[in-house]
């Protein structure tokens, strides 16, 4: 019996198969099910067009169309329905030039970049196999289906996606397949920047991500990864890890050169992503001069500390106690700044005398640094005195 996911999602392909047209479970989560690991959601393929998605199911989100891609709500869940298609000519070498809807499911396998992601399954687990992905994925290989250099021209992205797939499920390269990533390599600069930075988050999270960095050098594709071409032995230092946060902190701690900052714009990243790994190379700072102690644990948000210790280990090949962490943590008199019983409005009423300027803002710093090591209460009354004896000369 298939696993509870595709039970849920075979309703939809038995609608259609009463309407007439085929369909299939298509692509990763067909793999995923084959080695093992777990499926996070289901892709379903078929030989009804859009419009007749849309006709035979009476909530369809058309998210895709000219891909061919609709996403069908039925019994309050979310399905993707993709139809059966063919690709032109890549000219960008980015994405196809036209799409073409066709009836037959081998010809929509045929366009897919390896073989062990062109396998359909119907609904019972019978698997439809016409380039050998079920044989490669026993061999632990990862092959093109086709002409390897003719899927990499195609998209050069697709270079990037065999090492991430090296990476997260520890298969080798195909001898072919590998050549001709050598070979296709430059075609990686005509990729957007954005497409890269997903495939190679994926691929650092990667349990054999060591095993791909072999093939990085060994293909010499490192040449075309921005920021990592310059120190390319910054790869061969990282160990797996789930976010590039942690990834980015360790090139500007480890490099004379490069910075954080540098990497977030370099692969377009999130201001999310740029506080975090700022986050992690200020709190390493913090953490080199005086260890962990309270205001390092106030400074460091909680949902970084795993990384924080990643970071740890990969520097100084050190451990940080965890329990030590959440002990100091629990003791802190505030965990924000919002939770200092004053404000700046507080301070200019207090000193209607003064000016209003950046000694406020400097004032609360000090305050709220002195609250969190304990060396004043969290109190009006005292932190007012406190003001009084270390108010900052004017002018």
């Amino acid at each position: 019996m298939l696993p509870p996911i595709f039970q849920k999602a075979s309703k939809i392909i038995s609608v259609l198969e009463e309407n007439q047209y085929e369909a299939y479970f298509v692509g990763g989560c067909v793999r995923d099910y084959m080695t093992g690991r777990p499926i996070h959601d289901v892709d379903i393929a078929s030989s009804a067009l859009p419009s007749e998605v849309q006709k035979i199911f009476p909530k369809v989100i058309p998210v895709g169309l000219e891909h061919g891609t609709v996403i069908v709500r039925y019994e309050q869940e979310s399905f993707e329905v993709t139809t059966y298609r063919t690709e032109g000519e890549y000219s960008d070498h980015r994405r196809p030039d036209d799409v073409r809807f066709v009836r037959d499911i081998k010809e929509d396998l045929k366009r897919r970049d390896f073989t062990m992601n062109a396998i359909a399954m119907d609904t019972n687990g019978k698997i439809l196999d016409p380039f050998g992905g079920k044989q490669a994925i026993e061999s632990g290989l990862i092959q093109t289906v086709g002409h390897a250099a003719d899927r990499f021209e195609e998209d050069a992205l697709r270079i990037i996606r065999a090492l991430r797939f090296c990476s997260q499920l520890g298969f080798s390269i195909e001898e072919d397949t590998k050549k001709a990533m050598q070979r296709c390599g430059a075609q990686i600069d005509y990729l957007a920047v954005e497409r890269l930075t997903a495939e190679l988050e994926k691929m650092v999270a990667g349990p054999f991500f060591n095993q791909a960095v072999d093939y990085l050098f060994a293909l010499e594709l490192y040449h075309y990864l921005p920021i990592f071409k310059e120190e390319p032995l910054l790869l061969k230092e990282l160990e797996p890890v789930s976010s590039l946060a942690p990834v980015f902190a360790l090139v500007e701690l480890k490099s004379a050169a490069l910075t954080a900052a540098a990497c977030i714009q370099a692969y377009k990243c999130s201001n999310q992503l740029k506080r975090q790994a700022l986050n992690l190379v200020e709190g390493y700072h913090l953490y080199q001069k005086n260890g962990i102690d309270a205001w390092f644990v106030y400074q460091l948000p909680k949902q970084q500390w795993e990384d924080f210790i990643y970071l740890v280990r990969q520097i100084d090949q050190a451990t940080i106690d965890r329990q030590a962490l959440h002990r100091i943590r629990n003791k802190l008199p505030i965990l924000s700044k919002k939770e200092l019983c004053v404000n700046g409005y507080d301070i200019i009423e207090w000193f209607p005398e003064r000016p209003k300027g950046k000694w406020i803002k400097d004032v609360l710093d000090k305050i709220e640094y002195h609250v969190v090591i304990s060396k004043l209460a969290n109190e009006k009354s005292k932190i007012k005195e406190w003001i009084q004896w270390n108010l900052p000369a004017q002018g």
